[in-house]
């Protein structure tokens, strides 16, 4: 029972109650279960009475504390205050600490003549403005015998609340961390963060004595920026830069100072234990490096997007392999056509919100012979809008290296693949004349004409793609997902009825069923599951459970190789 529920008359009843009885001698415990009152409030009930007696035991109606006379920060003394962050940090005469905290905002509202406020509107302020980070996001400091342990964040806002003067698609960055007794410090910066944000963040991070340890997530790839490297090693006596993504020894680049007590060995520090990864980071780690690789050999490497799961997983880890850039190379979907609506959209959205360039081909000669799946079949229609659509772009745009998500566990001629898989100028692939792939060797020279076929997802497993999304939070197509939706059912097959382009057979009516894909490809060639699985964990239990593949719900005709070479010779493509 909360007493901020109960009446006042029932409270102070309550209260003398639990008086009375702990005065028989009975425990905080059994008082609380008995009156419903909390400890605390027993304690001070117990303790008002030995003070002054029963009156002191009741207390007035107006509970809470005393309202304070507080006008809270007027409209332009916010516009003002969010000018001077994003100006910088404040001068160090001005304030007394070198980054923005709440002191330091309340001190400069003081200075320009906005003094009548408490700290609880410096607080709505800080709410209003985004800067109320989730205690979660920023663990505690911790003390490790000689060195000081901050947490580190990277926030990003698409534009500044209350007439900051910044354009609504301006980005403003904040650098935040935590210091030892909790508050909050950051730096404020418009438009896209540089070099020397982090070089400005980190030098008023730099103590006068000890060590403070910078725990940064994604720090290794500040590692690659020059200055900010010579910055850390002249103050390499006080200032380390640690990664806990990816918790290596290797990521610490400054060693403790000469004076300073040894640290004791553990997992973390111990140059000699070998890292801790788990299976789905060893996986993660293993595809990055296949994609950096590649980017540093290729001449124009290009990344197919089919806008399924795998496609979003290998776009989520290109994110990751060079963040803070954009990935140096264009997204390229081949189109058929007969894509589900919900598919177009998504990948439109994801282009905009994420800022990549998108290559959209379509093949024409399919288009001028109205190429597809009920005509001509399912295995003319792949051959001629993905197959050699996907050569047509491939040659049109010069691509001499291309990112496929195919995974070896999907099926058998998938299995056959190297991670590097070479082709000749025409496009073919011979499986005796692939190279080896030694450890995490990879042979990347090539002759002139010849490409690339690049499978960073190849070790990854169905239920490795389901686990990383829930995890990592990666948006994917809602037609995973389990709903409602119209469906026919053709030879056991369900086949969702995305258009009006899908021909009925006669006295054939869509009927409603609750399935979700587990594979996306054209709607007439991808067939549904029935399945309650509407959320990620979901999702994840059933494939835990499941004894069928991924690929077994794809509509497959038995054209032979002689029936597909008798259409092409009567024209139909």
């Amino acid at each position: 029972m909360n007493g901020n529920q109960l009446s006042i008359d029932d409270l102070n009843a309550s209260r003398r109650q639990a008086v009375l009885l702990r005065l028989q001698g009975e425990k905080l415990s059994v008082v609380s279960a008995s009156t419903g009152l909390s400890i605390p409030t027993i304690i001070s009930a117990v303790k008002a009475y030995r003070e002054n007696g029963w009156n002191a035991v009741t207390v007035s109606p107006r509970r809470g504390r005393p309202a304070k006379d507080d006008i809270g920060v007027a409209q332009s003394a916010t516009q003002a205050l969010v000018a001077a962050m994003l100006a910088g940090p404040p001068a160090a005469s001005d304030l007394a600490d070198p980054h923005w905290t709440r002191s330091a905002m309340s001190d400069w509202l003081k200075a320009n003549g906005s003094s009548k406020h408490s700290a609880g509107a410096v607080t709505r302020l800080s709410a209003v403005l985004g800067l109320d980070f989730d205690a979660h996001a920023l663990p505690e400091p911790n003390r490790l015998s000689h060195c000081l342990r901050m947490h580190v964040i990277e926030r990003q806002f698409r534009h500044w609340p209350l007439g900051s003067g910044a354009a609504p698609d301006t980005h403003i960055n904040v650098l935040c961390t935590r210091a030892p007794r909790g508050q909050l410090r950051w730096l404020a910066f418009a438009g896209p963060l540089q070099a020397q944000h982090y070089l400005d963040f980190i030098e008023r991070l730099v103590p006068e004595r000890g060590v403070v340890e910078l725990s940064w997530p994604g720090a290794a790839r500040l590692l690659r920026i020059a200055q900010i490297t010579s910055r850390l090693d002249r103050h390499h006596e006080h200032l380390r830069l640690i990664d806990p993504q990816v918790g290596s020894p290797s990521t610490i680049i400054s060693r403790p100072p000469p004076t300073a007590a040894p640290l004791k060995a553990s997992p973390e520090r111990n140059p000699m234990t070998p890292m801790t990864l788990t299976h789905l980071q060893r996986l993660e780690a293993e595809s990055i490096h296949i994609m950096r690789e590649v980017v540093s050999e290729a001449d124009n490497p290009v990344m197919l997007y089919s806008v399924g799961k795998d496609s979003a997983v290998m776009l989520h880890l290109a994110m990751k392999a060079f963040y803070p850039s954009k990935p140096p190379f264009p997204l390229m979907h081949v189109d058929t056509r007969w894509k589900f609506r919900e598919m177009y959209t998504f990948r439109d959205r994801m282009v905009k919100d994420l800022g990549m360039q998108l290559i959209t081909h379509i093949n024409p000669d399919g288009i001028a012979k109205n190429i597809n799946p009920f005509t001509h079949g399912s295995a003319i229609h792949t051959d001629i809008m993905k197959t050699e659509g996907l050569k047509q772009a491939l040659d049109k745009y010069n691509f001499d290296a291309a990112f496929g998500g195919a995974r070896r566990d999907e099926e058998k001629s998938r299995a056959k693949e190297r991670i590097f898989s070479f082709r000749s100028d025409q496009h073919r692939w011979d499986p005796k004349n692939q190279r080896p792939e030694l450890w995490k060797l990879y042979n990347t020279r090539k002759h002139k004409g010849e490409s690339l076929r690049v499978f960073p997802l190849s070790n990854w497993t169905e239920l490795d793609i389901w686990q990383y999304i829930y995890l990592q939070n990666i948006p994917i197509v809602p037609l995973y997902y389990a709903a409602e939706r119209p469906v026919v059912e053709r030879n056991g097959t369900l086949i969702m009825v995305d258009d009006d382009r899908m021909p009925l057979a006669p006295g054939e009516v869509p009927m409603m069923r609750k399935v979700r894909f587990r594979t996306l490809g054209c709607y007439p060639l991808t067939g549904a599951i029935e399945s309650e699985a509407a959320t990620l964990p979901e999702i994840i239990q059933e494939m835990l459970l499941t004894k069928t593949s991924e690929r077994q719900g794809r509509v497959i005709d038995h054209d032979s190789a002689a029936s597909m070479e008798k259409k092409k010779q009567e024209g139909y493509f």
